[in-house]
């Protein structure tokens, strides 16, 4: 008992950092995203966020998306207050829609960077125009279903669901009774539940973030084993 108190003590500390990040990312989230109209060349950390997203995917699937994005971090501290939580539609997350969002955005930001490349200022402003569209739509979007609905579907996440499907995956034991409580907790919409049979969530939209860890009654679920221990 004395363990899986301890264990469960150690994912609420990762919650409670993490939305303490969340707040100050979603600040640099804001600032970059209205700086990026003043000084076009800030366009360039969307480079920085596909890079990493994906960097970091290979290792720990879709780390990047929960831990460290700052549009992720905007869509659960602010978007949240304002979102009507509602189950999102399964053709958001089918892969022909998430290939088409894929492919838009590559079209778009080529024939945005065609007429101004060699010129490193104005080729910034194509990505302030590719960030602050996407952020349109997942507003539209998240408050309508779910403020995590651009998650589904974005291109970042995407290739990071491709890259890192299956590693460091959250850990389901027998102690399971899919009570659901995970599912309701969880921003992506995921019944970790559901895996019980696998042993694990292969899921490649899981983000890591241990919400399901730290409120699962039964202490089923984990990064490091199923002992309600959160990713490292």
């Amino acid at each position: 008992m004395r363990e899986e108190t301890t264990a469960m003590h150690d994912a609420s500390t990762l919650v409670k950092t993490h939305k303490k990040m969340q707040v100050w990312l979603s600040v640099s989230f804001i600032i970059l995203l209205i700086g990026g109209w003043l000084y076009y060349p800030l366009g360039y950390f969307l480079l920085v966020c596909m890079l990493g997203a994906m960097g970091i995917g290979f290792v720990k699937g879709r780390y990047w998306c929960d831990w460290l994005c700052p549009r992720g971090s905007f869509w659960d501290t602010v978007l949240k207050r304002f979102s009507f939580h509602r189950k999102v539609p399964a053709f958001f997350r089918h892969p022909v829609f998430r290939a088409g969002w894929l492919l838009l955005l590559m079209t778009m930001l080529t024939i945005q960077l065609t007429p101004v490349w060699g010129d490193l200022y104005a080729m910034g402003k194509p990505f302030v125009l590719i960030l602050t569209m996407t952020t349109v739509v997942g507003t539209i979007f998240g408050l309508l279903y779910h403020e995590r609905i651009w998650c589904m579907f974005c291109p970042m996440g995407t290739m990071a669901n491709i890259l890192g499907r299956g590693k460091m995956a959250l850990k389901v034991d027998e102690n399971c009774i899919n009570c659901g409580i995970c599912e309701t907790v969880c921003r992506m919409q995921i019944n970790p539940g559901s895996y019980r049979e696998n042993g694990q969530v292969n899921h490649g939209d899981c983000l890591k973030c241990s919400y399901c860890v730290e409120s699962c009654p039964q202490k089923a679920l984990g990064f490091n084993g199923a002992d309600g221990q959160g990713p490292n």
